[in-house]
């Protein structure tokens, strides 16, 4: 007689075991990638999907009645007479120096406790100006109401550059008042530039069309585009506090 236990259960061999542990990494790996796939593929938010469409059309809103302008020449609410985009690449063309001409020399729109900034930075912010602003903002910085606002004696333009920085890099939409007219349009951001092209042509125009400002460095414009380097949406004016 033997006095061995009737129980036939036998322990689990070294390659059963392997076997369910890689059963195991298998379903949670599955669940880990079902689980991404729902992330990505859900809707948007309402309050992203309803941003989405609000800047889309305010977008498609400012285009259309950019083009408007930007094509037809005529008079502004101040009297002055706008351009079209051909005729200002005509005139530039025709005489690089135009913009020199028709901007008063700093020496007269500045006071002594104002730094002016060297001939070379004002002439490479002209260069700036002319490629990515003056169809829309005019070569007397004048605007083209009701659409691009006037940086012509504007206190926003000569005050604390981080917001006209933030405006180039990322953009700007939202009603703002400027000089007495509102405006409710959408400032996409300038393609193409540096930090260096931005901190020239901000000089430039901070120290043109009649404003009083000091010199914008590229170590400022630097460490304002690093410390928002991760937005990829325009500003608000409302997140700004402009009105």
């Amino acid at each position: 007689m033997s006095d061995h236990s009737s129980d036939d259960r036998r322990p689990l061999i070294p390659g059963q075991v392997a076997s369910w542990i890689s059963l195991l990494a298998f379903a949670a790996a599955a669940i880990i990638v079902l689980g991404v796939v729902f992330y990505r593929s859900r809707p948007a938010t309402t309050s992203d999907s309803d941003r989405r469409v609000a800047e889309k059309a305010l977008r498609e809103d400012t285009e259309a009645k950019a083009q408007a302008l930007l094509k037809t020449p005529a008079r502004n609410a101040d009297g002055t007479y706008r351009i079209t985009i051909t005729q200002a690449k005509a005139v530039i063309a025709a005489d690089p120096k135009v913009l020199e001409k028709i901007t008063p020399p700093v020496a007269a729109t500045m006071s002594s406790a104002f730094v002016a900034a060297d001939a070379e930075t004002l002439k490479r912010g002209a260069a700036v100006y002319a490629r990515t602003c003056i169809a829309c903002h005019q070569p007397t910085g004048k605007g083209l109401p009701p659409v691009f606002p006037s940086i012509s004696e504007t206190p926003i333009i000569v005050g604390n550059p981080e917001l006209p920085v933030k405006f180039i890099l990322q953009g700007l939409m939202g009603p703002i008042t400027v000089n007495g007219t509102t405006f409710n349009s959408m400032m996409p951001p300038v393609a193409g530039v540096t930090d260096q092209d931005i901190a020239d042509v901000l000089t430039y125009v901070r120290q043109s069309f009649g404003n009083k400002g000091n010199p914008v460095t590229v170590t400022q414009v630097k460490a304002i585009h690093d410390a928002n380097a991760a937005r990829t949406t325009p500003w608000t004016t409302a997140e700004l506090g402009l009105k």
